[in-house]
């Protein structure tokens, strides 16, 4: 055997005694109860007091770059149609966004993708700041906190 097959073989032997040992410090610290119930937190409802306004925007940001390719839906980067979609008929969603805690822009930027599938990075941005000028121009919610509470 080598020289590095047996430094590998001592640096795999020291981690494996090194997770041992804090398996083992683990098991001996004390525990601390919580009191109250797990009824106590089953009564805690996020979904009651969370808040989110989904902007309707042109469909040129979302539905016309899903249509014109379909292979988002299956892609690795469908999370945010599928996240459109779930908050749209969510009941986190407020149709007032007055009373809203947190701002969802609909914008597929991952959606526009290549003959080989990978997203085209040099339209994104471009796409950001064009919807990003139309919320702020048109509705008064990004220009409170420069975007911080919205969800790109």
């Amino acid at each position: 055997m080598g020289p590095l097959k047996w430094a590998l073989l001592g640096v795999l032997l020291s981690a494996s005694l090194f997770a041992i040992d804090s398996v083992e410090l683990r098991r001996n610290q004390p525990t601390e109860r919580i009191s109250g119930s797990a009824g106590d937190v089953l009564e805690d409802d996020p979904v009651g007091r969370l808040k989110v306004f989904v902007y309707e925007l042109p469909s040129k940001y979302n539905k016309k770059i899903l249509q014109k390719d379909p292979r988002c839906l299956n892609h690795m980067f469908a999370a945010e149609i599928f996240m459109h979609r779930f908050l749209l008929s969510s009941p986190v969603r407020t149709l007032n966004p007055e009373e809203a805690d947190w701002f969802y822009t609909p914008v597929y930027t991952t959606c526009d993708l290549t003959p080989n599938g990978l997203p085209l990075p040099f339209k994104s941005p471009r796409m950001m700041r064009s919807a990003i000028q139309l919320i702020s121009a048109n509705w008064p919610y990004w220009n409170r906190t420069e975007g911080a509470d919205h969800s790109l």
